[in-house]
This record gives C-alpha cells, sequence and structure tokens, in this order.
C-alpha cells in the first residue's frame, strides 16, 4: 500500500492518494497509515540500509525491522503542516529519551518539509549522542538520527 501511495504521489494523483490513506487509516488505525507512511516516503529504503551497512547477522536484521514496523511510533515522527516547530523538537526529545532508538526519523512531506528543515539545526545541536543523515527533496524531508555507539 505504501508503494501504492508512492506511485500516485508521483502521478500527482491526490485525490486518489487521499482515498486509500483514509481506507488504509479506516482498516489499520494510525499505525497501519504510519508504516504505509514509512513506505511511502522511502524511508524503510534507507532505513534497510542503514541497518546492512552495520548488520551483524541475519536474525538480528530480522528482528530490527519487525521492531521498527511493530513500534513504528517509537522510531519515526511524522511530521504534519499543522505542528508547531517548537512542538516537534520537543517530541522529538521526548521520543528519543524515552525510547533511546538506534535510529530515529523525522520526516515531512510537501509543507511539512519545511517545518522538519527548520527544526534541523536545533535538534543537530541537542542530540549530541546521534550522528544526521538527511534525504531531502522538493517535497520531502526525511532526517535519520544514528545513534553513535562509544
Amino acid at each position: 500500500m505504501g508503494l501504492t501511495l508512492r506511485g500516485l504521489e508521483r502521478e500527482n494523483e491526490e485525490e486518489k492518494r487521499r482515498n486509500l490513506r483514509s481506507k488504509i487509516f479506516n482498516k489499520y488505525k494510525i499505525k497501519g497509515l504510519h508504516i504505509a507512511q514509512f513506505v511511502e516516503n522511502g524511508i524503510l529504503n534507507r532505513y534497510i540500509g542503514i541497518l546492512i551497512e552495520d548488520m551483524f547477522s541475519i536474525e538480528k536484521f530480522k528482528k530490527d525491522i519487525m521492531d521498527v514496523l511493530g513500534n513504528i511510533e517509537k522510531h519515526v515522527l511524522f511530521v504534519q503542516t499543522k505542528d508547531q516547530e517548537r512542538d516537534v523538537i520537543n517530541q522529538v526529545l521526548s521520543r528519543i529519551g524515552s525510547h533511546s532508538p538506534m535510529i530515529f526519523i523525522l520526516s515531512g512531506i510537501s509543507p511539512a518539509a519545511e517545518i522538519v528543515r527548520n527544526c534541523e539545526p536545533k535538534l543537530r545541536k541537542m542530540l549530541i549522542d546521534y550522528d544526521l543523515e538527511k534525504i531531502s527533496s522538493d517535497q520531502k524531508e526525511n532526517l535519520f538520527f544514528k545513534r553513535i555507539i562509544k
């Protein structure tokens, strides 16, 4: 479903995209929608790439993928257009402080991408135990905070 959403986005089929998002939400609630967005935004591809870079075993790799999909709210914050920068920063700090994920992702599309871009400098200064990797385009901003192993 996430790949279908991505295809509809590329084809500028906003009405069909909105309709599919609504169907996903109605059937799978917010968690299902966030998993679909995780794929739609290209986050899953890069997440897998990061895991492969430090892979110790196939079992750990599978466990990490299942963990992020099963607990998506602990690993990803999807910014919405209505969100305020200070609230986004507070949510990121709260989730990282509560769950200490190895990888935390902040993601925004369209107008929300600008909110993510504006939060980046402050988060970069505050999250000193994390390296930052960005994947940017005109319409998307994804920030991958990767915990530094000391």
